[in-house]
């Protein structure tokens, strides 16, 4: 994913966060570095339980694992996630966040008997996999937005909730900005047609 792509797919995460909405695609960015700093020094998590807490940091771990690069749980993504829950989102939309974490656990116990935390690696990437599957690749219109939070929320909605957000803490942490994504948002010089 490149710088453009994902300053695009910020759109949906404006849905979930209004703050967001209102600010220029470069703002957000800047937003969204500012919410990393501050949550690295909060002393501890407010809107996630421990349970909640554990099954994002293995979801989050799962998508963007440390390799030769950094992963999720090494830029925060969890403590990011808890400081927009706690701080930039609605109340509804925090539930439904929250909600959507049980949902993913509920379906871990029935899929393989365990909690997502308890489960072995093996069966929380296939359960990821499984609602990975589901997911569209586009982003839902207003309507189908609409509709969706009538409802009440199953492990595949909160599954693409969950993604949005680890993937938004991601790209916009500051060891990722700097370190991963080199593409600058100005190209540099244009030559033209040159005569020879």
């Amino acid at each position: 994913m490149d710088r453009r792509e994902f300053l695009g797919s910020l759109a949906g995460v404006s849905a979930l966060v209004p703050a967001l909405a209102l600010l220029p695609a470069l703002e957000q960015e800047a937003f969204a570095q500012g919410v990393h700093a501050r949550a690295q020094g909060l002393p501890a998590l407010r809107s996630l339980s421990p349970e909640a807490d554990a099954t994002l940091s293995g979801i989050a771990d799962i998508l963007l694992p440390q390799t030769d690069t950094v992963g999720a749980l090494q830029i925060g993504a969890n403590r990011f996630i808890d400081l927009l829950l706690t701080e930039s989102m609605l109340e509804t939309d925090r539930n439904r966040f929250l909600e959507g974490l049980k949902a993913i656990d509920a379906q871990c116990v029935e899929s393989h008997g365990a909690h997502f935390s308890a489960a072995p690696r093996g069966q929380q990437e296939a359960l990821i996999r499984a609602l990975d599957s589901h997911l569209t690749g586009r982003e839902p219109t207003r309507a189908e937005t609409a509709a969706l939070a009538k409802q009440p929320v199953t492990a595949q909605h909160g599954y693409a909730l969950v993604k949005q957000l680890v993937v938004f803490a991601y790209f916009t942490s500051e060891p990722v900005a700097k370190g991963l994504i080199n593409a600058p948002i100005i190209p540099g010089r244009y030559d033209g047609c040159v005569s020879a």
